[in-house]
C-alpha cells in the first residue's frame, strides 16, 4: 500500500492543495493521501490564524468528495505543548504500519527548500520518499541543493514526461537508499495570506475555496 502524508497549515485549505494531492495520487499510483493539518510547527509557532480544530474541520470539508484523499489528525498538537517534528510523526507512522506500506511525504517546494533546518533532517529522506510540488521560481538545482549534507542525489533515467515526474535516487554514507520526486508543473501561485484577505474583502480570490469551506469560514467568522 502506498500512503502519502500531506502536511501543512491548511489555513485555509484551497484548490491548489487538492490539485497537488490529486496529481500525486495519479503520478505515483498512491492508494491514499492523508491531508494532515500540522499541530505546532517548529518554524511557525503561534502563526496560525485559526485553531487546529477549525483547520481540521475545513480539511474534512475540502476532501469530502475526494476518493483518494482523506483528512487525518495524526499530527495534532501535542499535549505537552512541544513543537510537532516531522521526524517524530514519520517514526510513529513507521512503527504502526507493516513492512508492506510504502510511505511518502508530500509538500511544496518552498517547504522542501528549508529541509536542512528541520529536526533530524538527515534522517527524513530515508523514513519516507519525498514528493515535491514545484512552485514559481523554483528550480531542479535548488531542490537537490536543499538536501542535508551527506546525501547524494542522482537523477534517474526513469523521468516520465507523460507523468510529469522527475526522479532522483538518494543515498547516504551509511548506504541507505531512497527516492525523491518532483512534480515540476504544479505551479499555481495561491497565497493563503491573499485568500484570507480576500475573504474579508469579498474579493474573487475566495473562489479558490470549496463552497463548503467558504460557508464554514463565514459561519464561524474566521479571518475577519
Amino acid at each position: 500500500m502506498r500512503i502519502a502524508i500531506f502536511g501543512g497549515s491548511f489555513d485555509p485549505p484551497h484548490r491548489g492543495h487538492l490539485a497537488i494531492a490529486r496529481a500525486a495520487v495519479k503520478r505515483l499510483a498512491l492508494d491514499v493521501v492523508w491531508m494532515t493539518p500540522a499541530g505546532t510547527q517548529p518554524f511557525k509557532i503561534d502563526s496560525s490564524k485559526t485553531t487546529y480544530d477549525d483547520r481540521l474541520a475545513m480539511v474534512r470539508l475540502a476532501v469530502a468528495d475526494e476518493p483518494h484523499v482523506v483528512a487525518s489528525d495524526i499530527d495534532a498538537p501535542l499535549v505537552d505543548g512541544h513543537p510537532n517534528y516531522t521526524v517524530d510523526l514519520l517514526r510513529r507512522i513507521r512503527a504502526g504500519q507493516g513492512a508492506e506500506v510504502e510511505l511518502y511525504f508530500l509538500l511544496g517546494a518552498d517547504a522542501f527548500l528549508s529541509l536542512k533546518q528541520w529536526h533530524c533532517a538527515e534522517e527524513l529522506p530515508f523514513l519516507c520518499r519525498f514528493i515535491v510540488a514545484g512552485r514559481p521560481g523554483s528550480s531542479i538545482d535548488d531542490l537537490t541543493a536543499a538536501l542535508p549534507d551527506g546525501i547524494d542525489a542522482m537523477r534517474t533515467l526513469r523521468d516520465s514526461a507523460a507523468k510529469k515526474l522527475v526522479t532522483w535516487e538518494l543515498r547516504n554514507q551509511a548506504g541507505l537508499h531512497s527516492e525523491l520526486y518532483l512534480m515540476p508543473d504544479l505551479q499555481e501561485d495561491i497565497s493563503a495570506t491573499d485568500i484570507r484577505a480576500a475573504i474579508c474583502g469579498e474579493h474573487s480570490k475566495a473562489s479558490v475555496l470549496a463552497p463548503s469551506v467558504l460557508r464554514y469560514i463565514e459561519e464561524r467568522g474566521l479571518y475577519c
